[in-house]
């Protein structure tokens, strides 16, 4: 007669790979480095128009001599499109007389918005 222990089969069990600690480790590493790399190819340094390129496009625009200049980088639309944009002003940040933002394509230098209708 057989005990209960040897009822099912007589090699014991293994484990699987997601059931043992090093294979979950082994798992969580490998989700992380396949966001890594996909996260590094979303958001691409497809920008072609620096920083300074962008302001200096914007200010040949202004419609006045901005004293301020406050720079950001945003991506629109989808697929998303990189664009800086370049906030002007005139007197103080915190009570500005005169303000002017404008939107510079990344990729192209091209002005889409000068700030005003």
């Amino acid at each position: 007669m057989s005990s209960p222990e040897d009822a099912g089969s007589s090699t014991p069990r293994s484990r699987d790979l997601r059931d043992r600690p090093l294979g979950r480790i082994l798992i969580l590493v490998a989700v992380l480095a396949f966001a890594l790399l996909a996260s590094r190819g979303c958001a691409g340094g497809d920008e072609k128009v620096s920083q300074e390129q962008a302001v200096t496009t914007a200010v040949g625009i202004a419609r006045f001599e901005p004293d301020e200049t406050q720079v950001r980088f945003l991506r629109r639309g989808l697929p998303s499109r990189p664009y800086w944009i370049v906030s002007m002003y005139q007197g103080t940040f915190r009570q500005p007389t005169r303000i002017q933002v404008v939107t510079v394509d990344a990729i192209t230098g091209e002005v889409v918005d000068d700030g005003f209708p």
